[in-house]
């Protein structure tokens, strides 16, 4: 180091110096409350593989292994799951009925635009609705 060199405000000593490619905040932003549901939410939507009674493999949303799981914790005698499966199956219910409705009304619309149109329509009226 040349003894020219002058040490001060915003020349600081070269050996304390960011090296090159060095980050000066090296673990970053600490994660926001948003980030960890993102990865939650993520977390939850990846398919998991759970078994029917009968001893088949099924593919269910992660989502909907946990509820499969917490009922069947509940159903083996612990209250407490079974309460709070019972308190998600109530707060969801509504929604899951919209649904349906919303689909039994666009099925019905299409029947009858297919009726104005001359079109048969009985194959339809009588296929049951299926679920997604």
């Amino acid at each position: 180091m040349p003894d020219d060199y002058d040490i001060g405000y915003g020349k600081p000593p070269e050996t304390s110096r960011w090296r090159k490619g060095q980050s000066g905040n090296p673990k970053g932003r600490p994660k926001t409350r948003a980030d960890h549901l993102r990865d939650a939410a993520a977390i939850l939507s990846e398919p998991v593989t759970a078994r029917t009674p009968d001893g088949r493999p099924v593919s269910l949303a992660g989502l909907e292994a946990a509820y499969l799981a917490l009922c069947r914790k509940g159903l083996k005698g612990d209250v407490p799951a079974l309460l709070r499966a019972i308190t998600i199956m109530l707060e969801v219910q509504p929604a899951v009925e919209a649904k349906a409705d919303d689909k039994r009304r666009k099925r019905e619309e299409l029947i009858a635009r297919l009726d104005r149109l001359g079109l048969p329509t009985e194959a339809l009226r009588n296929r049951p609705l299926e679920d997604d």
